[in-house]
């Protein structure tokens, strides 16, 4: 059981315990928060400890109790107002006591104790470095009883008023705009799609989002969610606007509001509150309870650390907003590694007839069907195809195990695994690469029955695996660990996705389970793994809706290294984040602008996607190829086209990408649009250029790039290779042709 969990009585629900323990949601009449406009404080107001200043050169914090906490937050730079007014909590108003001040370093904190009522105490802290750019503040809640406490709606947050003129927010708060991070475009988003908004808004509208949509038709056919109503992914319009992070910004400098919880997920929420004198008001940071999450705060059994907001200022554009955020991810842990060489795959399953046989899901598992198309001279000639275009490891994806998803070697068709490993090292200077699905999407046979959910009827829900079971995790973590043992160089861990609650009391977790208990066994798993084989690569689908263009958990969660008082392995989780199931017709997904997803992601984020992709969708000029490996540090391929000249191509691409790729696996990526990426060499003064268009006449394009501005030295002078360039000050000119739906390649070298 994890810590801090109390086991509900089996076949009972949260609500009927709630109920029968007489504890409902301990909201305020009111749920809807009410704030008022307040006036700076500071330390020289009346009342001991009752007033506290917290400075740094990017923010002024302002905090007062009246009896109330007030805030004002000022960022410096522009003067802009971030709050004003009392703090907002919609789940009472907390009695604070006083203020305590306290410095250690360069950290200055401001901690606030306090309670409301006799059932829930508050603590809420607030810190700034005063050598940075950034504050933060963190609250936690503690339960006082002995029963549970609901809080499914709970919010806090600070509160800037928003005067109106003629309808619309009066003077800078009118040409501000907030932009979500990391997904500016959603992977089910088009060309026309942005997820930028203005404060009006926020104040007066909806958020409509696709990110959490239930899935369409797909390869597992559709997709059906036994508990959609708790995980809440059925919706597209959303009173709150939730992201892991947003960029508020004028064009020219901005500030970013993330939220980072590795315990309990979390996302940063934008909603508007009524204001006591008329009007409303943004609220921003705090806590939110999003669709149900983090449950452990939703539903407070003993207490719970929500993550912590930072509030970071930047100077620059929108782009700038995304590396802010970028660089606080990277200072986490969550980055790419140094000297990141991932191999690139070749994945077998494009070519293979065994995955495209009539009713594939209802056909690839049956014995006959294997042993006819899944033998070991097929993955000789793939091992072949991999050799030949310049892949460095074999991937097999459905059909090497016993039967899908066991994750047991099939030494009947396959032979050995040690000798299979061997093989591909020997004869093809190979890796071996396995596709290892979990829980969500699997054949369960090779499972016990034990393993199975328990419905609250008592009755097993049989072929449903819990995949929050400690015997689940346990009987896997063996499997894992002799493939690795074998040789094994990479994992996908595909069938992520939560199959519903369970209320079995024998398999170790609450009663029922919960999506975040699914979602750190899934996490654990890894962590199990690299324990013991650190060099195995491990790649992550969303551990709630797995193999989708969807994504529900923080897209940081569980990777790296966990917290010090975490009882799980101290060991770092997976490696790399799948690329939102953008793989089965890339070449539409890019046109279309789904893939565009995959550039802000990586302005957001360091952190390695993975993908594999069927290069029979692509073009005379790699287009696609070159998309995919400009914008995934690991990359897969597969598929042969039926165009020679296309085929001597990606022949050709592949001969240019491992000449380069240093650049691409662990260089820093930075755009200077959609359409044109830069990819800044890992330790040598030097940079390629991946220029795309995504139209169909050939377009020639005026481009400046700034040395500086990607960290190169600015007193070298560089040369282009692939395009025409000069200098003029501080920037080179360059002029560069791209064909129709095409791709030109530029490397930028020093000249001496």
């Amino acid at each position: 059981m994890p810590p801090q969990t109390k086991q509900l009585r089996s076949g009972m629900t949260r609500k009927d315990f709630l109920a029968l323990a007489g504890v409902g949601p301990i909201f305020a009449a009111n749920s809807q928060a009410v704030a008022a406009v307040g006036r700076p404080l500071g330390l020289d107001d009346p009342g001991p400890n009752s007033a506290a200043t917290l400075r740094n050169r990017a923010f002024e914090l302002n905090l007062s109790l009246h009896p109330e906490l007030r805030v004002t937050l000022r960022q410096l730079s522009t003067g802009l107002l971030l709050a004003d007014g009392p703090y907002s909590y919609s789940f009472g108003t907390p009695s604070f006591g006083e203020i305590i001040v306290s410095q250690r370093g360069a950290h200055q904190r401001a901690v606030l104790e306090g309670s409301i009522g006799e059932r829930l105490q508050v603590r809420h802290e607030f810190t700034v470095s005063t050598d940075s750019d950034w504050l933060e503040e963190r609250i936690t809640l503690v339960n006082r009883t002995s029963q549970v406490l609901a809080l499914p709606g709970a919010r806090s947050g600070f509160v800037l008023p928003v005067e109106m003129e003629n309808g619309s927010p009066k003077g800078v708060l009118g040409r501000l705009q907030l932009t979500a991070l990391p997904f500016r475009r959603e992977p089910t988003g088009n060309r026309r799609q942005y997820a930028d908004y203005s404060i009006l808004d926020v104040l007066t509208k909806p958020r409509h989002s696709t990110l959490r949509a239930k899935a369409p038709a797909s390869r597992f056919g559709n997709v059906v969610l036994a508990d959609v109503h708790a995980t809440g992914f059925v919706h597209t319009a959303y009173p709150q606007y939730a992201s892991e992070g947003w960029i508020l910004t004028d064009g020219r400098q901005g500030v970013v509001i993330s939220k980072y919880s590795p315990v309990g997920m979390e996302w940063s929420v934008l909603d508007s509150v009524w204001l006591e004198r008329g009007g409303r008001g943004l609220r921003w940071g705090g806590l939110a309870i999003f669709e149900g999450d983090p449950e452990q705060g939703a539903y407070l059994q003993d207490r719970h650390e929500f993550g912590v907001t930072r509030i970071a200022a930047y100077e620059g554009g929108l782009e700038d907003g995304f590396y802010s955020y970028r660089r606080q991810m990277e200072e986490r842990g969550h980055g790419c590694p140094a000297g990141f060489d991932p191999p690139v795959h070749w994945n077998e399953l494009y070519d293979n007839k065994l995955w495209w046989l009539p009713n594939s899901m209802g056909t690839q598992d049956e014995p006959e069907n294997r042993a006819r198309y899944y033998r070991l001279k097929d993955m000789k000639d793939e091992a072949a195809k991999a050799r030949d275009i310049g892949c460095e490891a074999l991937y097999l994806d459905p059909g090497w195990d016993t039967n899908f998803a066991s994750k047991i070697w099939d030494e009947s068709r396959l032979g050995r695994m040690e000798s299979f490993v061997q093989m591909l090292k020997d004869e093809f200077g190979l890796k071996l690469s396995l596709h290892t699905p979990l829980s969500g999407w699997c054949n369960p046979s090779s499972y016990s029955r034990s393993i199975d959910r328990l419905g609250p009827d008592g009755r097993r829900v049989e072929r449903s695996l819990c995949g929050a079971s400690r015997q689940y995790v346990e009987e896997t973590h063996r499997r894992f660990d002799r493939l690795a043992r074998a040789g094994t160089s990479y994992f996908m861990f595909d069938g992520t996705m939560f199959n519903g609650a369970c209320w079995d009391p024998e398999h170790g977790h609450s009663v029922p389970s919960t999506r975040e208990e699914h979602v750190q066994a899934t996490n654990q798993l890894a962590r199990l793994i690299h324990a013991n084989h650190p060099h195995v690569l491990i790649e992550m689908h969303d551990q709630m809706l797995g193999g989708t263009t969807l994504r529900y958990v923080p897209l940081y969660y569980g990777h790296g290294m966990p917290p010090s008082d975490q009882l799980v392995p101290q060991a770092r989780g997976y490696d790399c984040v799948w690329a939102f199931e953008l793989m089965w017709d890339p070449m539409t997904d890019l046109v279309g602008g789904h893939s565009i997803a995959l550039y802000y992601y990586n302005l957001a984020y360091s952190l390695p996607l993975y993908i594999h992709i069927d290069l029979r969708k692509d073009n005379e000029e790699a287009l696609m190829f070159w998309w995919n490996a400009s914008t995934c540090r690991y990359l897969g391929i597969g598929g042969t086209h039926e165009s020679a000249e296309v085929r001597k191509k990606h022949r050709d691409a592949m001969t240019v990408y491992r000449r380069l790729k240093p650049f691409f696996t662990s260089g820093t990526f930075y755009g200077l649009d959609e359409l044109t990426h830069v990819h800044l060499h890992p330790s040598e003064p030097a940079a390629v250029m991946n220029c795309f268009n995504l139209d169909p006449h050939e377009i020639t394009r005026s481009l400046r790039f700034e040395p500086a501005r990607f960290n190169l030295p600015r007193q070298r002078d560089y040369r282009v290779v692939g395009g025409d360039g000069h200098r003029e000050g501080d920037a080179d000119q360059i002029s560069v042709t791209i064909p129709g739906y095409g791709h030109t390649l530029l490397e930028i070298q020093p000249s001496s």
